[in-house]
């Protein structure tokens, strides 16, 4: 099924992030980016977004980006943006902000 405009985009975003995380915090996804070769970026985070609500673990990414004070280059913070909202059910949206410490107000 070809991608949407929206999730190419999402892709995007997210791809453009493993090379920052790589280049600024000597982070090398290799499985993260296999599976966005294998699912694309939109069925990556979903797969990764309910493996970490089953097991009650965040990814080996998202702690190493943590640990490097770079959450901004998580791919919890794209799936949490409003121009992605539609790609996202309202409870993967509100597990990321969840593992993110983003408060309604």
């Amino acid at each position: 099924m070809a991608k949407t405009i929206l999730e190419l985009k999402f892709e995007e975003e997210i791809r453009d992030k493993m090379f920052l995380a790589k280049k600024e915090c000597n982070y090398n996804p290799t499985r993260f980016h296999q599976m966005i070769t294998n699912h694309g970026g939109v069925g990556t985070a979903k797969r990764l977004i309910a493996q970490a609500q089953k097991t009650g673990n965040t990814s080996d990414g998202f702690t190493t980006l943590y640990l490097c004070d770079r959450l901004d280059l998580t791919m919890e913070n794209s799936v949490c943006k409003e121009e992605y909202r539609s790609l996202f059910t309202a409870d993967e949206i509100a597990y990321c902000k969840m593992v993110l410490g983003i408060t309604e107000s």
